[in-house]
């Protein structure tokens, strides 16, 4: 077992650096965090040297960018909140006025549509009276035919006399009932323009209205277009200044690290919270700690004897490779 003792403590040496190295990795992060943080708490209250008077420059170089792109922001705000409420408001007085507009077109609607219901019946009545009048003419002219026939043949049989005396009372009829037809059509003949003209007159007050609803609806759909446009280019303006406001933000982070590492180094606490220099000061110990650490066991690899580590490096090698074959060997068998 001695003679792999000294592989198994470099490999517990190596595997101890490695956690550590990843330890200090996140305390370093933590570090420059609670640096930052020093500095935003103690830039303005201390007496800085020429190298740190740079950082305090930059970062009040920063704060007048950043007041003046604030200011252009808030500026945005409130003309976007202005377009918002001129927006509301014109919409409001728009669904007023299509309201009235409304009131005012729908009661027109029903007397078109009566109108037209009573243009149809009436063309229907005098395309009816035409075809009864036509029939009634072809009907004359066929009876009185027949009637002309019936009476030269002379001698009539009882069923033809009864037919002679049928086509005689119709053919006397005809004339009433064509007379009762032509009074009909003429009645629609007459009507028929009066309707007409009714319908022209209340349609076109009809499209009055309904035009001045359609140009209503259409001039309200342009404005609100516009002022969504408007509104649209106003938030991509606002939101382009707080991202660089962010950026400046992002920007002091170095300059605040810089200064929190002076007023650690010179012991300067903040006025505020003095115990985030203590806080910076500890985290400064312990990655020193973990540091020392590494270092210690970097020496401890450099004592052990190289011959010996070599030896133990090929017995370990060895041993893991009879392991390997050991085991592809129990894998074949078991197939």
């Amino acid at each position: 077992m001695n003679y792999i003792a000294p592989g198994l403590r470099e490999l517990g040496r190596i595997y101890n650096r490695q956690y550590r190295r990843a330890r200090l990795v996140r305390e370093r992060r933590r570090l420059a965090h609670m640096e930052s943080q020093l500095g935003l708490l103690g830039w303005q209250q201390a007496d800085f040297g020429t190298d740190a008077q740079l950082h305090v420059d930059r970062l009040a170089g920063v704060e007048r960018d950043q007041v003046l792109l604030t200011n252009e922001s808030a500026a945005l705000g409130l003309t976007l909140q202005q377009l918002e409420e001129r927006r509301t408001a014109e919409r409001a007085t728009y669904e007023t006025q299509r309201a009235e507009r409304i009131a005012t077109r729908d009661p027109l609607v029903p007397p078109v549509e009566e109108s037209e219901k009573l243009l149809s019946a009436r063309q229907k009545e005098r395309k009816d009276a035409e075809e009864h009048l036509n029939a009634l003419d072809r009907e004359k002219v066929t009876n009185e035919e027949k009637y002309r026939e019936l009476l030269a043949k002379g001698n009539h049989t009882s069923q033809q006399e009864a037919e002679v005396q049928r086509l005689r009372a119709r053919v006397m009829l005809l004339p009433q009932e064509t007379h009762e037809w032509h009074q009909k059509l003429m009645a629609t003949q007459v009507e028929i323009p009066r309707v007409e003209t009714e319908l022209e007159q209340r349609r076109a007050m009809l499209a009055v209205e309904t035009d001045a609803l359609r140009m209503l609806e259409k001039n309200f759909a342009e404005s609100d277009k516009a002022f969504a446009d408007e509104i649209a280019k106003q938030k991509r303006d606002k939101q382009k200044l707080e991202q660089q406001i962010n950026a400046l933000e992002k920007s002091k982070t170095k300059p605040y690290r810089e200064i929190g590492r002076i007023l650690a180094d010179h012991g300067i606490e903040p006025a505020n919270q003095p115990e985030a220099l203590a806080g910076v000061l500890g985290q400064r110990g312990h990655i020193a700690a973990e540091e020392a650490q590494i270092i210690e066991s970097l020496e401890a690899s450099r004592r052990e004897n190289p011959v010996e580590l070599w030896g133990s490096w090929s017995l370990l090698f060895t041993l893991l490779v009879l392991l390997w074959g050991v085991l592809w060997f129990t894998l074949l068998r078991g197939r």
